[in-house]
């Protein structure tokens, strides 16, 4: 177990780092930092720039000095294969030799050999009827060994990659039956826990830039200018005001809460649910457009749930000071710093 670790969350545009120190059974946030990426640096999770991460993750670790003796990466993508499997209950050995055969067939992505695939799994819970439940996470070889190419370039020691929604729940003190919903920049991330219980897992494409966008054509502004707009401005505001078209913004925002709607649809359905505040007890918002005024407010309205920023929480790690100014933002980066102080 590492005494600190550093947890990098890698954006479209941005890299956004997160140093956690153990101390004891606490962890403690010692550093966080966001650094610039050029865009097409990384497209749906996969490296399409590999010179251009190493240059700025060696300007990341000059200009902020972290000093983590390990560094967890994150990856999300639509490629990365997160869901559940039961299989007879079996000793860990033999469940280790049953999905080395099956794993080809729960993957969503095309396999010619079992050797082109990088997984790993965990029991989810344990069920009555005698089965185990495993939650399988996988993604193909040549989509990771990128960046570990990237990582012997640098003076970071890369001790795992990640799917950085698994650790959100482990940031809250208190377990629930929560959504959370992730708004990156070019796709938004959907997971649902009951306590402990990992449901469901979804990756749709639309993201902030789409809502960025939308914005630049309602105002006819720069994209700095729509950034700003988003993060200074309620969403009333962007819908309503500028003499440009809507139709971008308006048909980001349906689709963004269209695919929560249906993600929390498809499980109401299958917990045989009466509605969704019979089977969750709120949704957590993570990303930058957490913070945006207006946008929780929106999504409670078509989900009839408590919306709330990750920041807003009573979370399970502590800072040596105030705790930092829109922290949602940084929930990915804080997630897998958090699970290598615990690996």
């Amino acid at each position: 177990m590492a005494r600190k670790a550093l947890g990098l969350d890698l954006d479209y545009d941005a890299i956004r780092a997160v140093e956690v120190l153990r101390k004891g059974r606490s962890r403690l946030v010692a550093k966080l930092a966001q650094y610039p990426l050029a865009s097409g640096t990384i497209a749906d999770g996969k490296l399409a720039k590999p010179e251009e991460l190493v240059r700025s993750l060696n300007a990341l670790l000059q200009a902020e000095g972290f000093s983590a003796e390990s560094t967890v990466l994150g990856i999300r993508s639509a490629w990365v294969t997160v869901k559940t499997h039961r299989l007879p209950h079996m000793t860990k050995r033999e469940l280790d030799k049953a999905l080395e055969f099956e794993i080809p067939d729960l993957v969503s992505f095309p396999v010619q050999s079992p050797r082109d695939i990088c997984y790993d799994y965990f029991i989810n819970s344990p069920r009555s009827d005698g089965e185990l439940e495993v939650v399988v996470v996988a993604c193909p070889r040549q989509h990771l060994d990128p960046f570990i190419r990237v990582f012997r370039e640098t003076d970071l020691s890369l001790e795992v990659i990640d799917v950085p929604a698994l650790g959100w729940p482990a940031l809250l003190a208190q377990e629930g039956r929560r959504a959370f919903v992730e708004v990156s920049a070019e796709q938004t991330t959907i997971m649902v826990v009951f306590g402990q219980v990992f449901k469901v897992l979804r990756v749709v494409p639309i993201g902030s830039m789409h809502l960025q966008q939308g914005v630049q054509e309602a105002f006819g502004c720069s994209p700095q200018e729509a950034w700003d707009f988003l993060n200074q401005r309620d969403l009333d505001y962007l819908l309503l005001e500028g003499q440009g078209s809507k139709r971008l913004l308006r048909a980001a925002i349906q689709q963004f809460s269209g695919s929560v709607l249906q993600t929390l649809d498809f499980l109401r359905a299958q917990e045989r649910a009466a509605s969704f505040r019979s089977m969750l007890d709120e949704v957590v918002l993570v990303g930058d457009v957490a913070e945006v005024a207006g946008f929780g407010d929106l999504l409670a309205k078509e989900v009839d749930l408590p919306v709330r920023p990750l920041d807003q929480l009573n979370l399970s790690v502590s800072f040596p000071g105030p705790q930092p100014a829109r922290l949602s933002a940084f929930g990915s980066a804080l997630a897998l710093a958090a699970r290598g102080v615990e690996a």
